[in-house]
């Protein structure tokens, strides 16, 4: 029996299956590099097997998007939540690091399946009120990594790190039946070449919200590269100061729960554009504030901001790259420029801590948001189109500049 995109259930169980294939992430991340290090990998190389994940993910996404739009959108959810819970299950059975790259390295390309798959198949099943979809997908996905992360302690000491991996398979494998039972949305099937040309024919607008989410993980690199230092620098013991960054990831992952389907329903009314220079705008309060003093109050109302901003940048930069006919190379892209974000914002606040001092890291975040919200503004003539096409409801020949035909 396959299920149908016109009803209520759709969106919400396409949702649920996209996070069965991006909870595992957020559960194995904080223990690969102690279950690596228990395998005889040296500190540098339990470092590397924990962020070659993201190294991976990084091109594995643009091909494995460009994929999506080639074989539909159903037979990637099911190949990337099979291949995926194959994958974690063989962590179980690793006998030395050079197994766990092996399995690191390709369960990263299955995972980069996951999410355009199940995005583009909500969009591609939207009539109207895309951004509604779009915010209840991010909030069911942002609640279940929450979940995952406050987890992962909790499963790796009561269940030790191999039965947690089969757990989390077993996950996986569940998204992968669901995924058996879900109709192929795609309407057309577009080669690699294809794809790709009608991503640079829109790239003008498209780039806006590769772009911002960029900028947006940048932040998040900027917290986790160098905060929990800065506070060390200050005095506080090392447990203390992971203690506050956990916190204030806690305090904006809380923020932005609530409001992705707000946004979303705002979306549909008055476009993704002013939400993306809200939300850009926001994720350089929270940064500029971390400048001013690192004192609870300013730390808590940063934390209240980049939540906020997290919120309208993930839905707003989603639905505009999720408008082209190319949606599974365009979303790739999208996830791509989120990764890149953290890779780039971690390593650089740490250099920039190191030679110029404790404010130069949220210094050089806040000119990174600075300089993307003039971009976007400068860039509104390109952008106008996506708007146009958010509140009006998708069209295929919208991001081509057409204008939509006739309903």
């Amino acid at each position: 029996m396959m299920l149908r995109t016109d009803k209520a259930y759709f969106v919400p169980l396409i949702s649920l299956v996209g996070a069965m294939g991006i909870i595992d992430t957020a559960i194995l991340n904080p223990t690969i590099a102690a279950f690596a290090a228990s395998l005889g990998a040296s500190e540098a190389l339990a470092g590397l097997i924990t962020g070659l994940y993201s190294i991976v993910a990084i091109p594995a996404s643009i091909v494995m998007g460009l994929t999506i739009d080639a074989i539909g959108r159903r037979r990637a959810l099911i190949a990337g939540l099979g291949f995926t819970a194959l994958w974690i299950y063989g962590y179980s059975i690793a006998a030395n690091p050079l197994d766990l790259i092996i399995f690191r390295t390709t369960h990263a390309i299955s995972g980069s399946l996951v999410f355009p798959a199940s995005i583009a198949m909500i969009v591609d099943a939207a009539r109207r009120k895309m951004g509604r979809n779009i915010g209840l997908y991010w909030l069911v996905i942002g609640s279940v990594i929450a979940l995952g992360s406050g987890l992962s302690r909790v499963l790796v000491t009561s269940l030790g790190f191999r039965w947690m991996f089969v757990l989390v398979a077993l996950l996986s494998l569940a998204g992968f039946f669901l995924a058996l039972i879900v109709p192929e949305t795609a309407k057309i099937r577009m080669k690699p070449r294809k794809a790709a040309s009608s991503i640079a024919s829109s790239i003008r607008w498209l780039s806006v919200a590769y772009l911002s989410i960029f900028s947006l993980y940048f932040a998040f690199g900027a917290i986790v590269g160098a905060l929990s230092l800065i506070l060390i620098r200050g005095g506080a013991g090392q447990e203390a100061a992971a203690g506050s960054v956990a916190v204030y990831i806690g305090l904006a992952t809380v923020t932005s729960l609530p409001l992705f389907y707000l946004v979303g329903r705002l979306l549909d009314r008055f476009g993704p554009v002013r939400a993306l220079v809200l939300g850009i705008s926001l994720a350089g309060v929270s940064q500029a504030l971390l400048l001013v003093s690192l004192s609870s109050p300013l730390f808590f109302t940063s934390a209240f901001a980049l939540g906020g901003g997290i919120a309208l940048v993930f839905v707003a930069s989603t639905a505009v790259a999720a408008l082209p006919k190319a949606r599974g190379a365009s979303i790739g892209l999208h996830q791509t420029a989120n990764i890149a974000g953290v890779a780039a914002g971690a390593p650089l606040s740490g250099l920039f801590l190191q030679f110029y001092g404790a404010l130069a890291p949220f210094a050089i975040a806040a000119s990174v948001q600075a300089v993307v919200l003039a971009i976007i503004i400068a860039s509104r003539r390109f952008t106008k189109q996506a708007d146009l096409q958010i509140m009006g409801g998708p069209s295929d020949a919208a991001y081509h500049g057409l204008p939509r035909e006739r309903e």
